[in-house]
């Protein structure tokens, strides 16, 4: 009994003093993003989707999803934001088929953050987030490519023309593109088309969602079902900048 009292003693003594010094670290890295106002930079902005405020001071990000946000008031505090972000990074949380690490949520943030502070993987141990390697290496990204379907006249929810993204792997030829993978963005409706439908689209009463799916489908919709061209533009994006933002 006395041997079993000290064993668990020296356990919860190891456990308080790795996280003391976790917190310490942790306070060090906040320190450090705030004396060089990280949470002001233009990436660390633009990776929250902030936008300023159309007519007061101030911005705020356009996501609206509370699990996109690490602090109560991150949608609307950047500084707040980077600093629950770097706390969430110390998670021990094991990654699974239905959840992730922190680290591997939101991973363009932690590799952003990472270089600009030069995070010690000695006291912040690295997650190694299988499943975006996974993923990753199945898009096998060389290049991005912009696609603009034209506007549908004969559907007035298809008025406009729309945006897309393809992802080239880097063996992708002429005849193989259509089997590249596609990013889109769009409006989850739920109504039939009528009235509602219209005025819900219209004023942003619709969720936009962040999808990706194998090209080929989206030119049958586009070009096979409703009959409208689509154009194509390559993007002139570095390697890295095209890893950057599919880690987005």
């Amino acid at each position: 009994m006395f041997w079993g009292r000290c064993l668990f003693f020296c356990f919860a003594l190891h456990a308080l003093l790795v996280s003391a010094a976790d917190n310490e670290y942790l306070t060090q890295l906040q320190q450090q993003a705030r004396a060089k106002n990280l949470a002001q930079h233009p990436e660390w902005l633009n990776l929250l989707h902030y936008k300023p405020y159309a007519f007061s001071s101030g911005s705020r990000s356009l996501a609206d999803d509370p699990k996109f946000f690490n602090a109560a008031q991150g949608d609307k505090d950047a500084a707040a934001e980077l600093d629950a972000t770097l706390a969430v990074f110390f998670s021990a949380l094991e990654e699974t088929d239905k959840q992730q690490n922190p680290q591997c949520t939101f991973i363009a943030r932690y590799q952003w953050l990472k270089r600009a502070l030069q995070f010690d993987t000695a006291k912040l141990a690295e997650q190694p987030c299988k499943r975006f390697r996974d993923w990753y290496a199945t898009l096998n990204p060389h290049e991005v490519t912009l696609i603009f379907p034209a506007a549908y006249l004969n559907n007035p929810s298809s008025m406009y023309g729309h945006t897309l993204l393809r992802i080239d792997a880097k063996d992708q030829d002429e005849q193989t593109r259509l089997l590249a993978y596609a990013i889109n963005y769009a409006a989850n409706t739920d109504e039939p088309q009528g009235f509602l439908y219209a005025y819900k689209g219209l004023t942003g009463g619709y969720p936009g969602m962040f999808s990706s799916m194998p090209y080929y489908l989206k030119v049958r919709e586009y070009n096979d079902f409703e009959n409208r061209d689509i154009w194509e533009y390559r993007l002139n994006l570095q390697p890295d900048e095209v890893e950057r933002m599919l880690m987005h």
